[in-house]
């Protein structure tokens, strides 16, 4: 029988997410269980985590995973400042396609991520205390399984770091509605989206396009860095302006800042903050400028 082109090419497109995936539980950053999907009550129960206690889900991007130095520096710091279970999501098998393919399999990505997490809901785990972080295309997944758990589950917060733009962009997508608190970090032009409809859009370095950096660690490139920069936040100050940089053109809502305030991860996030928050950022690592070097080079701030 033959078999119509379009059909072949979604066939040939797909991917086998459900078989590949894999949910690792950390605990006092140290792994605890690794295992594959449906999440069961006996796996969760050697998970070394406990329904009572806060949890952070960790979504790569793509070429990436759950092993990448940037994941286990993040779920270091989870560990350490937030405390309580992390949980990195590794579908690193489909991630290793190429962007075309994996972009194809988004929302089969995002239906496999879901169960995940309604299965640790369904165990006792309180979507209030959850919280996700996203970077490049597991930044819409973030985003897109947020949404998708409405209106049954809403999540605390989620962070995303340079949500990718290609392939999402121009479709405009409130990001807003992923959680009670969106928080979202942009770093560059090429690859990241350029959707700011997060509760809170923070624009690192050049206007959120490009970082000065790059010019050290080129290998990362803007978008690269942002991750190592949000890391960054957890042990350095990343201090924003009150005002925007005249060279930065906004046609929505920029924050009020008050004095002294610093971009990162929040545990408990203020309300009052929301909109466009511009974070200049430095040449070398760890990519903060200090109050003196913001006066020299801004002015009063």
């Amino acid at each position: 029988m033959l078999v119509p082109q379009k059909v072949y090419q979604e066939r040939s497109l797909r991917l086998d997410v459900r078989s590949t995936l894999t949910v690792q539980f950390y605990k006092n950053n140290t792994k605890t269980l690794e295992t594959p999907v449906p999440l069961n009550e006996f796996n969760l129960a050697n998970s070394g985590c406990l329904p009572t206690e806060k949890f952070s889900i960790v979504l790569h991007g793509w070429i990436q995973s759950c092993s990448d130095e940037w994941a286990i520096e993040l779920i270091e710091r989870l560990s350490f400042y937030r405390r309580g279970c992390v949980i990195c999501i590794d579908y690193s098998t489909a991630a290793s396609s190429s962007y075309m393919r994996l972009y194809s399999n988004f929302d089969h990505i995002t239906e496999v991520i879901v169960s995940v997490l309604v299965s640790l809901f369904q165990y006792g785990f309180d979507p209030s205390r959850g919280f996700m972080f996203g970077f490049s295309f597991g930044g819409q997944l973030a985003s897109a399984v947020g949404r998708a758990l409405q209106p049954h589950f809403t999540l605390q917060n989620i962070d995303t770091c340079d949500m990718a733009g290609p392939g999402f962009d121009p479709i405009d997508v409130d990001h807003s509605k992923a959680a009670r608190h969106v928080q979202c970090f942009h770093s560059s032009r090429d690859k990241g989206t350029f959707i700011y409809s997060c509760h809170r859009n923070i624009m690192l370095g050049s206007c959120g396009l490009s970082q000065p950096s790059i010019a050290s660690q080129s290998h990362l490139g803007s978008h690269g860095l942002c991750v190592d920069i949000y890391i960054n936040t957890f042990d350095y100050p990343f201090y924003a302006l009150s005002t925007p940089p005249s060279e930065c053109l906004t046609f929505s809502k920029v924050a009020k800042i008050p004095n002294h305030y610093t971009v990162g991860y929040e545990e408990d996030f203020n309300k009052q903050i929301t909109g466009k928050v511009y974070v200049p950022t430095s040449l070398h690592y760890p990519y903060n400028l200090s109050k003196r070097e913001l006066r020299i080079l801004f002015g009063k701030n």
